[in-house]
């Protein structure tokens, strides 16, 4: 069956997730390096898969820990507000955020008050690695056919490219659950977030029936190079288009955390595209709304004298949208500006004329990844909620403390993580805060979740993300090398579709605690 467009999106987006690239592929292969159950051939480690009666062995072990250690928090609406803090809002049926006792909150449709924590890339029943030109790299590769044909797929991002893909994850799951794998897969990932404290599920994932998410959009129109001429009628008309057929399904679903479009860095405009844009003729719209507006704000309407500065002759209107000028570097920064508050207020008012129930979260910008530390008060005014990724071993640093601190806006953290290395012996690259082993990742989690919660400006978290990637890589490519895209152990369950024990109890812990830890969290003067 056709996928919708905006499941089609969510699946594309897995691509820019994360937006750093993954380490160089390697040199070519020798020989297998991936066992049959998609570990690492090459070194052998205590829990390492063996047989199948393994995965059955840790189905069971998971099994007991949900009867009497990974129990299901008390006192939780469906949307994973808290029902016994002693206050209640008003009920409207969606999402929103309301600031109580000097604190920002989520509050859920049904009233109650929530710090949302949530995972990533859920339930990723499919996690493919490129299988064409590296066949050898793989101890073991089924008939397309017969019991394992589920686990072979094609490109996610691209329709055309013929590579095969081969996912191990799924491979695993049939091994575990047999021809029910699907839907059995499905409830064990739900079920999982229960047991472990999470409100639901983030970024990058489906949009599942009775599951709190955050869906990321994607729009389909032209673009200057970076990004579209939103000054454009006809491109305002696309965007606007595009938007509604993902969103209108959904507009009055009450589990939708709220909208972002896109991601991270491709969303900051930046100089060099304001140079890109200036260069064009007279008759795009976006170059003629800079020109005028510079005219306007920095030339007072003094034709000769923006000339002269921007070094065009001769000195008229029609020179300035004609040739490609050279704007002193603070006009440059003013139609930057300019441009971005133009983009961003477009994007939000369409999102809120189509849908005015639900948050609105903007882009998930980075802090550092800008051209300067104003972006993050040129997001401020046009999102509910700043919705932003940082990766870092602590929940925030000094820069993080000022720009909440300069907006005064709740905030959500998008992603977050620790991925375990094993110091190269079990294939995965090393991530920027990848930690040595699966123990150092759970108190890292704790300390972090806890001081997110500590925070009066943050309303919630998302985990990135519930499975590990490949250690071969989750692609594109084909061919030779070892590596193709990122290979991160970013996941709370491995290739075997176990999860990190002390993580997932660490995960657990921390998360039935959260809301009241943000309940009793001391508030700045400045929070107030």
């Amino acid at each position: 069956m056709r996928q919708s467009l905006l499941r089609r999106t969510l699946y594309t987006s897995l691509l820019i997730g994360c937006t750093l690239a993954a380490k160089a592929p390697q040199n070519s292969n020798t020989g297998p390096i991936v066992d049959r159950y998609g570990q690492y051939l090459l070194t052998d480690w205590p829990d390492k898969v063996r047989s199948d009666a393994d995965l059955q062995a840790a189905l069971q072990k998971e099994q007991q820990l949900m009867r009497t250690r990974w129990l299901a928090p008390s006192h939780r609406d469906p949307f994973g507000g808290e029902t016994d803090l002693g206050w209640h809002d008003k009920a409207t049926g969606f999402y929103r955020v309301e600031r109580h006792n000097g604190k920002w909150w989520l509050i859920t449709p049904q009233g109650n008050p929530c710090f949302y924590t949530g995972v990533c890339n859920v339930p990723a029943l499919f996690n493919g690695t490129p299988i064409t030109g590296r066949e050898s790299l793989f101890e073991w590769l089924p008939q397309k056919t017969g019991t394992f044909a589920s686990a072979w797929g094609k490109s996610i991002w691209d329709a055309t490219d013929p590579t095969d893909y081969f996912s191990f994850d799924t491979a695993n799951l049939v091994r575990k659950f047999g021809p029910d794998w699907r839907s059995k897969g499905y409830q064990e990932a739900l079920e999982r977030l229960k047991r472990w404290g999470f409100c639901g599920i983030g970024k990058w994932s489906e949009i599942l029936p009775n599951i709190p998410s955050c869906p990321v959009l994607h729009y389909q129109a032209p673009t200057l190079g970076h990004h579209p001429d939103i000054f454009d009628p006809a491109v305002q008309a696309q965007i606007r288009q595009s938007l509604q057929q993902q969103i209108g399904p959904h507009r009055n679903d009450p589990y939708i955390l709220g909208w972002s479009i896109n991601n991270e860095y491709q969303e900051i405009i930046t100089n060099q595209e304001i140079q890109e844009i200036l260069a064009k003729g007279a008759d795009v719209p976006a170059k003629r709304a800079f020109v005028d507006e510079a005219l306007k704000t920095r030339y007072h309407d003094n034709v000769a004298a923006m000339a002269t500065a921007w070094k065009v002759s001769p000195p008229n209107l029609q020179t300035l949208y004609q040739t490609t000028p050279h704007p002193p570097a603070d006009d440059l920064e003013m139609l930057r500006q300019f441009f971005a508050k133009s983009y961003y207020a477009f994007l939000y008012n369409t999102v809120k004329q189509i849908d005015p129930h639900h948050l609105y979260f903007g882009f998930w910008i980075v802090p550092g990844w800008w051209q300067n530390k104003s972006d993050w008060s040129l997001i401020a005014p046009y999102c509910d909620v700043i919705g932003y990724d940082r990766y870092g071993y602590t929940f925030e640093d000094d820069l993080l403390q000022q720009l909440l601190a300069s907006t005064h806006k709740p905030v959500l953290d998008g992603e977050f993580c620790f991925p375990p290395y094993y110091k190269g012996q079990r294939g995965f690259s090393k991530w920027f805060t990848s930690v040595d082993n699966d123990a150092d990742e759970a108190p890292l989690y704790t300390k972090w979740a806890r001081d997110a919660a500590s925070n009066p400006y943050c309303v919630g978290f998302f985990w990135f993300m519930y499975r590990d990637e490949p250690i071969t890589g989750k692609g594109p490519g084909h061919g030779p090398e070892k590596v193709y895209g990122e290979n991160y152990a970013f996941g709370i369950v491995d290739v075997t579709d176990r999860p990190r024990w002390d993580l997932a109890t660490a995960m657990h812990d921390a998360n039935v605690e959260l809301n009241k830890m943000h309940a009793a969290a001391k508030t700045s003067v400045a929070a107030q």
